[in-house]
């Protein structure tokens, strides 16, 4: 019974979890109301799940979790080994680059959501889940509404031509939620017995989702569909059609692989799907792959690939237009293995194995159709489709995370005999009257008190320094520019205010600062060189190191 009050709060505190980091954002007191607010929540609500996952001695004992958990482990391990193993300053490889941050903390905090996923996972949670997913992504999908109409609560300025970008920050990965969103919705209306006024309502919020990929971008469309062929074909598969399964998977199979090589302009779908900002995706992968061969083994640290992609970048990349940067590789397992090298990504991607094993075992050995599992398969297929052109945002990466586990603990929690849903539901009511052993408390309390540790120092710093802005005067943000921990996006903004003011010593003393602490930052070198009062010394110093940085660039001398 012990174990069984656990796992009900850890799955509620998955439920929180996802729910929160998808809608939370904080437009008053941060520059970046959208990624660091996520982290600092992701943190703390990951350690409050890891508390609760320690009393769990029988899961982590259950020889038929063995296999994920090591993978997961040396995953963890694997991005320890990264994070100390990189020389860079502790704060960017820990919390990640400004904007992103999917650093080290984040991956930590994803793994343990992945593995309470596993914990707590079963039919009744596997319900409540979907529930909680449409019931998120309609809230989403009506501030997408009430954004295309100007009528915002804050005002957000997006660069990506739409302002239709949900609690995100982006219009493409609102598109992408929206797709998410839309291809549960879909399977659930139309592989369920529901009432008629149950599946109007789903109906209902897949127009409204392909509504919203409409105003925003056009990046969900495609992973609905891919998500709503997933379930289609788990539905074919469980109904015995294994011709037409057959027949239906290969189909899409070559639909997928036509999409991918029209991502690289070739094959027949090339005119329609490549544009240049699949051109630039192309150069982004390069970089990446180009990264994980010079680096096999560790990578180029977390949220690293700023740093190092006009290194890696090919020639055409520059003849192109050699001004374009990118901070991420717009591939997520690319992603991974360019920050923590070639093991980091197989490990990444054997978790991904093993929830497409997961879904193998359960199709072949379930007698009945479950659209709840076909809807989470759809949302997963979703996930992962977007995943292979887009960049790891948190408020989706907790989905990703969260379904992958979902999948895993699901085909394991429902092996053998399995009680009627009557029997879990009251099972469910029994526990949730329960409290949590004392020890159990004690030890959450713990990691609780460290999640906060650990995610707030840069929220607060942030909140700080948005306070020093507001008051103008470049005596409070000059020293606000050094707050702990440091963030280099803050030094150079600083740098950029003092020098827009003519304020130029100032700036160059920021500067002449920060570089020390970010030696690889080019656009901390090229302001440094654009100051009109900086010394030849300091030009030429400056240019040295931005030709270092971009040493391919025919432009820098």
């Amino acid at each position: 019974m012990r174990e069984a009050i656990a796992n009900r709060y850890i799955g509620m505190y998955v439920l929180a979890l996802i729910t929160v980091v998808t809608l939370l954002v904080s437009p008053f007191n941060s520059l970046d109301p959208v990624n660091l607010p996520k982290l600092t929540a992701l943190v703390a609500l990951a350690f409050i799940a890891l508390g609760l996952l320690i009393s769990r001695k029988d899961f982590f004992m259950d020889s038929k979790n063995r296999l994920p958990l090591v993978i997961i482990g040396l995953f963890i391990l694997q991005s320890i080994f990264v994070l100390l193993l990189d020389n860079r300053t502790l704060a960017l490889k820990f919390y990640g680059t400004t904007s992103r941050n999917t650093g080290f903390i984040a991956y930590l905090s994803l793994s343990l959501l992945l593995v309470a996923t596993m914990a707590s996972a079963n039919m009744f949670f596997l319900k409540q889940n979907m529930w909680v997913l449409l019931i998120v992504g309609v809230t989403s999908a009506v501030y997408g509404i009430f954004q295309s109409k100007g009528l915002d609560f804050y005002q957000f300025n997006s660069t990506s031509g739409s302002n239709v970008f949900g609690t995100f920050g982006n219009p493409n990965f609102q598109s992408a939620f929206m797709g998410i969103v839309g291809a549960s919705a879909l399977s659930l209306a139309a592989f369920s017995s529901f009432e008629i006024k149950i599946k109007a309502s789903l109906t209902l919020i897949v127009v409204v989702a392909l509504y919203n990929i409409s105003l925003s971008s056009q990046q969900g469309y495609l992973n609905l569909l891919a998500g709503f062929a997933a379930a289609f074909t788990v539905y074919l598969f469980s109904k015995k059609q294994v011709i037409l399964g057959w027949s239906f998977l290969g189909v899409f199979s070559l639909g997928v692989i036509s999409v991918l090589l029209g991502i690289l302009n070739k094959g027949p779908l090339a005119e329609a799907i490549y544009k240049s900002s699949l051109q630039a995706r192309g150069f982004y992968w390069r970089a990446a792959t180009n990264m994980i061969v010079d680096h096999p083994f560790f990578g180029v640290g977390f949220d690293g690939f700023g740093e190092w992609y006009r290194r890696t970048r090919s020639l055409e990349a520059i003849q192109v237009n050699a001004a374009v940067s990118s901070d991420t590789a717009h591939n997520i397992p690319l992603d991974i293995g360019s920050s923590g090298g070639l093991p980091l990504m197989l490990l990444y991607l054997a978790i991904i194995a093993l929830a497409i094993k997961s879904v193998v075992k359960v199709v072949r050995r379930k007698s009945e159709f479950n659209v709840y599992f076909a809807a989470l398969v759809a949302a997963w297929v979703s996930y992962q489709a977007q995943s292979l052109i887009s960049i790891n945002q948190l408020g989706l990466g907790v989905w990703g995370w969260s379904l992958t586990g979902l999948l895993i603990g699901y085909e394991i929690n429902t092996r053998g005999e399995v009680p009627s849903e009557k029997e879990k539901l009251a099972d469910k009511s029994k526990i949730i009257t329960n409290k949590l052993p004392a020890g159990t408390l004690v030890i959450t309390l713990v990691t609780s008190g460290i999640g906060l540790a650990i995610a707030l120092p840069p929220y607060l710093a942030a909140s700080t320094f948005y306070k020093a802005l507001q008051s103008g005067d470049a005596n409070i943000i000059q020293p606000a520019a050094y707050l702990r921990p440091y963030d280099n996006n803050r030094f150079l903004f600083v740098a950029q205010i003092l020098n827009q003011n003519k304020l130029e010593a100032q700036a160059i003393k920021v500067l002449r600062d920060a570089s020390s602490i970010y030696p690889d930052s080019f656009e901390m070198w090229q302001l440094w060189s654009e100051i009109a009062s900086a010394t030849p010394s300091d030009v030429a110093h400056a240019k040295a190191e931005m030709k270092r940085l971009d040493p391919f660039n025919p432009e820098l001398k």
